[in-house]
């Protein structure tokens, strides 16, 4: 990653913003007498239900049958009526000339994407009476006859395209900065950066995928998609999957921004995350509908705005002054503010313009949460280069290939930039007979107990992401942790399993002391502090190792 990449994706993002524009402008420039006739006339007026005149948006429970006269049409023409419909026959004048089909995915038959009725006219039509029958959906939500026009197919993806023209831009750019997001947080996540950058760029990660899996939604709503290429079907399941995945993103990006690893919070995360599996596949089956799919992600909708209102609130309430924390926390309430307002008003009626708030909504999160998290993260690539020069010289161990003590006090800064999170937690360990090893066995024997202990802490506990191990010097060692209480234990445990298991060429089996302290039950303390408490009760575990052993610990001659 370098700056002449950078400055090819955003040309490139440019290049896209202004060919768009330009596409607008041919759209805007479009003659309405124009021979090609790309123009859509409205044609939502004048229909009859049992000889009486209706208005659109119409509804109705049962099956009822619709009847106009057409104007004047051309045989390139279409008639689109938008309707959430389960089956529908048109006739022109008495005579059926159109029959829905039956929608399958996956080899089952599902009423997804049945959201409009095209009928091909021709010029016979021409003063014609038109009559369709119709059975509507039977949605939660509601389903009725909202719009009816006389168009070309050109011509409706150019209205749609006129109408729509933020949802297009706001495509172009969610998912082109999506992509590059997704990109570069990837590269350093794999490259390993340090903690505190790693888990920023997780929240950018998933940022990333928020902004992509938006834009998909937002310009399915817009149905120039399958205007454009067809397959309705397809692209209205597509736009229910993004509908169930935005609350599961959104949640995600929330929890590394504010460091939430409690076992409760893994467990909502486990729990949206089955419950979008189970639904998808409970549809492919045909056991369900995937139209019932969209209250699913109502639900999960509100767990996470519960959750991440939750995760403000706290926030918030720890913060003694106005800071980014307390600003991301702000932002996110108006965006579950505007979120509800939207969702009412899709409840309300579907056919609602429910997706301008949506989309003020998204620019507001997204730009606020990744202003954040580039605000963190400080995307200097040269400054990433050389920091990363400057682990491997000055910040690892050289004998045991862990960080070193500079290593560990400059991530010990990085955490007191900002609230100490609820579950980190100090551990100090000290190995036990390293001086009788130097002193009866060799230094080299010395050399082979480190670098035993070494490995065999950094196989228990380097798994997770939120750790930090690090040499302080001589037998000392320290771990950074972000975890549960029980997970702690666990690792602490299985490593005491695998020191007891080491075998070298000098050394059978390691004992070491351990002591640990968190900020759950020191909740004012700093780092320091942790470390003076982990620190005392790894002297007392060390203490407790020699008397039992009945072994002098200054001279390792039995007492």
């Amino acid at each position: 990653m370098n700056y002449g990449l950078m400055r090819r994706i955003i040309g490139f993002t440019y290049t896209l913003v202004i060919l768009l524009f330009i596409g607008l402008g041919f759209c805007y420039s479009n003659e309405t007498n124009s021979y090609y006739r790309e123009n859509a006339s409205r044609f939502d007026d004048y229909w009859t239900v049992n000889g009486k005149l209706i208005t659109f948006p119409y509804s109705n429970h049962e099956e009822f049958t619709i009847e106009n006269t057409l104007p004047k049409v051309y045989g390139d023409q279409i008639l689109v009526l938008r309707c959430y419909y389960e089956h529908f026959i048109v006739s022109i004048d008495g005579k059926e000339i159109l029959e829905d089909r039956p929608n399958k995915l996956f080899g089952k038959e599902t009423n997804v994407g049945k959201k409009e009725i095209w009928v091909p006219l021709s010029e016979d039509y021409s003063g014609s009476t038109i009559s369709i029958h119709l059975e509507m959906q039977k949605a939660l939500y509601g389903s009725e006859l909202s719009e009816g026009f006389i168009t070309t197919r050109s011509g409706y993806g150019i209205m749609q395209l006129k109408s729509n023209a933020l949802s297009a831009v706001i495509f172009v750019l969610f998912t082109v900065t999506g992509v590059f997001e997704v990109i570069v947080s990837a590269f350093f996540i794999l490259k390993r950066a340090h903690l505190i950058r790693k888990l920023s760029f997780e929240a950018l990660f998933y940022a990333g995928w928020f902004s992509i899996i938006s834009a998909q939604w937002i310009i399915n709503e817009t149905r120039l998609p399958f205007i454009l290429f067809g397959f309705m079907t397809g692209f209205s399941v597509l736009t229910i999957i993004s509908f169930l995945l935005m609350p599961l993103l959104f949640y995600s990006i929330s929890r590394t921004i504010y460091l939430r690893t409690d076992p409760v919070d893994n467990a909502i995360d486990i729990f949206m995350i089955v419950i979008i599996l189970i639904s998808c596949l409970l549809a492919v089956i045909g056991y369900i509908q995937w139209g019932w799919l969209i209250y699913v992600a109502h639900v999960l909708d509100v767990i996470a705005m519960f959750m991440v209102a939750y995760y403000s609130f706290s926030s918030i309430k720890k913060e003694q002054q106005l800071n980014a924390r307390t600003g991301i926390a702000l932002a996110n309430g108006l965006f579950i503010m505007i979120a509800c307002y939207a969702l009412f008003k899709y409840i309300v009626n579907v056919d609602n313009n429910y997706t301008f708030f949506i989309i003020i909504d998204l620019m507001i999160y997204i730009m606020v949460q990744v202003g954040l998290v580039y605000r963190r993260i400080g995307l200097n690539v040269r400054e990433e280069k050389e920091f990363m020069q400057a682990k491997i010289f000055a910040f690892t161990d050289e004998l045991t290939r862990l960080g070193n003590r500079r290593h560990f006090y400059t991530m010990i800064d990085d955490y007191e930039k900002n609230k100490l999170p609820h579950n980190l937690t100090y551990i100090a360990i000290d190995v036990n007979k390293l001086k009788f090893v130097n002193d009866n066995i060799g230094h080299d024997a010395g050399d082979e107990l480190l670098v035993g202990t070494a490995q065999c802490i950094k196989n228990a506990f380097s798994s997770s992401p939120t750790t930090t191990i690090s040499r302080m010097g001589g037998d000392e060692f320290a771990i950074l942790i972000i975890a549960g209480k029980a997970e702690v234990e666990t690792r602490i445990r299985n490593m005491k399993i695998m020191l007891g298991k080491w075998k070298g060429k000098y050394i059978d089996g390691i004992t070491v002391a351990v002591g640990s302290a968190a900020v759950w039950e020191n909740p004012d303390c700093s780092i320091n502090d942790l470390s003076k408490i982990a620190d005392k009760r790894m002297y007392e575990d060390k203490a407790l190792f020699y008397k039992e052993a009945g072994i002098d610990r200054r001279t390792n001659q039995n007492s």
